[in-house]
């Protein structure tokens, strides 16, 4: 008999999966568990955050383990500088719709005046 697993929509209520339905995953950073699935009646992803001892359930069910590392930008000080606005995506839209944009990128790196803040 193959092991069913209910699991909850928020659009459909209770649903039954089976474990090749299911994906746990598990960061590596801080070993924060979830489990993701396609619910059956509305064909939506579903992310639900797990503890401990639901991800050992699910695994011991067969369901798939994943892990992650959380990205490295998570962990960098904040930035600082004005926010990037619409007319900044205009101004960079037009630079790269001009001709030589890829030179005066690469000529503003190489000899130090490329804006990286």
């Amino acid at each position: 008999m193959a092991t069913r697993i209910r699991a909850s929509c928020a659009d459909c209520g209770d649903v039954e999966l089976c474990v090749n339905d299911v994906e746990v995953r598990v960061c590596t950073d801080d070993n924060a568990g979830s489990y993701v699935f396609r619910c059956p009646s509305c064909d939506m992803a579903v992310v639900k955050n797990a503890e401990p001892r639901v991800v050992d359930l699910l695994l011991a069910s067969g369901v798939t383990l994943t892990t992650w590392t959380a990205p490295a930008e998570l962990r960098e000080a904040p930035k600082s500088g004005p926010a990037f606005t619409h007319d900044d995506l205009l101004d960079f839209h037009h630079e790269l719709d001009s001709d030589g944009w890829f030179e005066r990128l690469v000529e503003g790196v190489t000899d130090g005046t490329a804006d990286t803040a």
